[in-house]
């Protein structure tokens, strides 16, 4: 199992022992060739967006962001993985290392900082938490907008739905379970994350209504069984409520 830090550390990537990047609590690098990354590999091996590494809840979460070369992780591809201080991280040829504190002989070197802002480009990207909206209403704000893309959900080291879009149509999901219930919550945790992305690379179609039925048909699923959830729980109650009391015969007193 990953180390867990305190929250209040910050942390650090170094690339090719020379340059480091700092990773403060509840932020994220970005990693990819596109120059609004916060970490640039110039290289066309790497994708746009190939990556991210989240630090929330002091644990650090790397996650592939549907590369077309992979993500590695001490050797090990991943698509999602909670790593520690002392990993090394591996994107075509290019190594970073994760560590809680610089290491001398690099206490002169300059500390790049994550972009304190971005802009909202549709031609690009853009991601945060889904604390303060439902993941429904982003859902559908993308699909008016026409967007095309990958939108990545993550909770920790969960495995979440991958949601792709066409001109604002959803394609395909992958990891549809526990979908409708994301769908439908009101309130998320903090950790949610999302990261709607620039995507050419799609997989075959295997959602064929629009996205406006297949969200009403998701929600009313889940509905649908929530209520039998709660229909069953109470007629336990009343089972139980209404069970008869069994009385044990007296046994016959000794003399």
């Amino acid at each position: 199992m990953a180390d867990k830090i305190t929250d209040a550390a910050s942390a650090y990537l170094i690339r090719d022992d020379a340059v480091i990047y700092q990773l403060s609590p509840n932020s994220a690098l970005n990693i990819g060739r596109h120059d609004t990354n916060d970490i640039v590999f110039d290289d066309h091996k790497v994708s746009r967006e190939h990556a991210v590494l989240k630090y929330s809840d002091g644990k650090f979460t790397l996650i592939d962001l549907a590369s077309t070369h992979g993500t590695f992780v001490n050797g090990e591809g991943i698509a999602r993985q909670v790593i520690s201080p002392g990993a090394k991280i591996q994107i075509v040829s290019y190594e970073l290392f994760l560590t809680d504190r610089i290491p001398n002989h690099l206490r002169d070197a300059k500390v790049i900082m994550p972009k304190a802002a971005r802009m909202l480009d549709r031609r690009i990207k853009f991601f945060g938490g889904l604390n303060e909206i439902s993941l429904l209403t982003l859902v559908q704000f993308l699909s008016q907008e026409k967007q095309t893309g990958l939108l990545v959900l993550e909770t920790g080291a969960e495995p979440c739905p991958y949601i792709y879009l066409q001109q604002g149509e959803i394609t395909h999901v992958t990891q549809t379970q526990g979908l409708a219930e994301l769908m439908t919550r009101q309130h998320h945790d903090p950790s949610l994350f999302f990261y709607f992305h620039h995507e050419t690379l799609f997989p075959e179609r295997t959602v064929h209504q629009s996205t406006a039925r297949f969200l009403m048909e998701l929600c009313h699923e889940h509905d649908q069984q929530s209520l039998q959830e709660v229909d069953a729980a109470a007629a336990a109650r009343l089972e139980r409520t209404m069970a008869p009391t069994v009385k044990l015969p007296r046994l016959p007193r000794e003399e």
